[in-house]
């Protein structure tokens, strides 16, 4: 992806010396400028050698070294095939439009959108309307406005931005304000009402802003964080989730404020657990809990479920830190130390 926009810099035609045309029909004139203007008609190939444009008609202004191309046109230079209805070259500018169903490839990579403008100086590029981005470590990227920055490495995608990625079935989907991906460093950061879902995993997570690692499989969340699936939340001030290379979640960290509610559904009605602290770590196996580890001002509050249910039962626990050990999904221990003090009721009984 990190060669896809900025390779049209080297398309200056005009710019750099020597090109060649070709066309079944070149008329010249002159304009009030008394500038040479050659307009070219039919079968257009303009080339310097490493880059090559094809087009139905073409204009080149011999003095601005500007040039524009008309219908079917196609640029070749290196890996990138770009395809456009209309290129502008402007010299003086260092500009460069293509618009009209861009299509740029270069290998996997594909960039659909309106218009893609590159600005030689600056080496930035813009895509607008309806811009689509595809490729193995993107996944598909949606939105109506794109800027590639190569000083900056990064694709920065706004204006109801999606991602969209499916990897050995399942599927992982990023929306949020504005969405910026970093290539080289295989990461993305998804800014302001930032969410991920996996709906194949039964995973939801929103934030105010999110960093993705893909070298890792690691997530990090800032601002209000929650983290939910059909049986649990999870919520704290910052959120660190791991993930095995299968997509399914190794790790949840939380730090601040940590808090959650989970269901266990192994018993009708369900039992259900609540608790917070100030730090919470929770390890997974198979996609199935394995340990929880709670610390700082921890409480742990436990309600029965099954046939308990309507008794009430309610066991709370509270202390420094508290170790969930859990077999087969099922919590088996609970071990508390530091400042320890509990509570256990039921219908009809005393603390």
């Amino acid at each position: 992806m990190n060669n896809l926009l900025p390779v049209l810099c080297s398309i200056l035609l005009a710019g750099t010396g020597v090109f060649t045309t070709s066309a079944d029909r070149a008329v010249s004139r002159d304009t009030d400028t008394e500038e040479m203007v050659i307009d070219l008609i039919d079968n257009v190939v303009v080339t310097d050698g490493s880059v090559t444009v094809t087009s139905d008609s073409g204009t080149v202004w011999q003095e601005s070294g500007n040039a524009v191309f008309y219908s079917n046109v196609t640029v070749e230079a290196d890996s990138l095939t770009g395809t456009s209805h209309y290129l502008e070259y402007l010299k003086e500018a260092g500009m460069i439009t293509m618009t009209g169903s861009v299509v740029l490839t270069d290998g996997e990579t594909v960039l659909e959108a309106g218009e893609v403008v590159y600005f030689r100086e600056s080496r930035k590029a813009t895509a607008r309307e309806n811009v689509v981005m595809t490729g193995p470590s993107l996944g598909r990227v949606e939105g109506q406005y794109a800027l590639y920055d190569r000083e900056r490495g990064s694709l920065f995608i706004t204006v109801d931005p999606v991602l969209r990625r499916v990897e050995d079935g399942d599927s992982l989907i990023v929306i949020a304000d504005r969405l910026e991906f970093f290539p080289e460093d295989n990461s993305a950061e998804a800014q302001g009402n930032a969410s991920v879902s996996m709906p194949d995993m039964d995973f939801y997570s929103t934030s105010e802003y999110l960093r993705y690692f893909g070298d890792e499989d690691r997530f990090e969340l800032f601002g209000s964080p929650v983290l939910q699936s059909e049986d649990s939340e999870l919520s704290g001030d910052w959120m660190e989730i791991l993930l095995e290379s299968s997509g399914d979640p190794r790790s949840v960290r939380i730090e601040g404020g940590a808090s959650g509610h989970f269901l266990d559904t192994g018993v009708d009605p369900p039992a259900e657990t609540w608790f917070s602290s100030e730090r919470a770590f929770f390890a997974f196996e198979n996609n199935d809990p394995d340990s929880v580890m709670l610390t700082g001002s921890a409480t742990l509050r436990m309600k029965s479920g099954g046939e308990a249910a309507s008794r009430n039962e309610m066991n709370t626990v509270r202390g420094n830190t508290l170790l969930i050990s859990f077999e087969d999904g099922e919590a088996v221990e609970v071990i508390v130390s530091g400042n320890v003090t509990g509570t256990y009721s039921y219908l009809g009984g005393n603390p």
